[in-house]
């Protein structure tokens, strides 16, 4: 690797970073020294998964003991952790995702997709959990739903919500 290579990288660093506001306290060996036991200098560059030079934390100096080797995208995630977008910022997000087709979330890899996945989401909000959920008062018991005294009763929900509706035979809602 030639030194000059290494040279031209570091004066380049020292200027961005420079532009940003953040201090290059490393000298250069210290600088090359990272990147040279990192083993991953020819993987550096633009792009998600290439490699670059990160501050912990996003925060301080590029000083010894404050910089490790990441790829952009990890730098990327870990710099905007905590950080509040303006309403302007989300609109453009959200123009940004208009007509793009969530490919995260077809199939398989919907979480919600998951057969335990909805059995948890029916058990938190079905039968008396539900926000809806009206007590029913039987002839033959008082239950915290229309759905919990259908499948106890083996009688159709319908027909419960209909005899409570017209208080018949001993059914209404408590």
């Amino acid at each position: 690797m030639a030194h000059c290579e290494y040279r031209k990288a570091y004066t380049q660093h020292k200027s961005n970073a420079k532009r940003r506001g953040v201090e290059m306290r490393m000298k250069f060996d210290d600088w090359k020294g990272v990147w040279v036991q990192s083993g991953l200098w020819d993987q550096r560059g633009r792009g998600a998964a290439k490699y670059c030079m990160c501050r912990h934390n996003d925060e301080g100096h590029y000083e010894v003991g404050n910089v490790f080797i990441a790829t952009n995208s990890k730098n990327l995630h870990d710099g905007n952790i905590g950080k509040v977008l303006s309403n302007e910022t989300k609109a453009k997000i959200a123009e940004a995702k208009i007509g793009k087709e969530r490919v995260d979330l077809q199939g398989d890899s919907n979480p919600m997709h998951h057969p335990e996945a909805k059995a948890k989401i029916s058990a938190a909000a079905g039968g008396s959990n539900n926000y809806r959920a009206k007590r029913v008062v039987s002839p033959f018991g008082e239950y915290g739903s229309t759905t919990e005294a259908a499948k106890d009763l083996d009688i159709p929900a319908v027909t419960i919500q209909w005899r409570c509706r017209h208080n018949k035979a001993g059914w209404s809602y408590a």
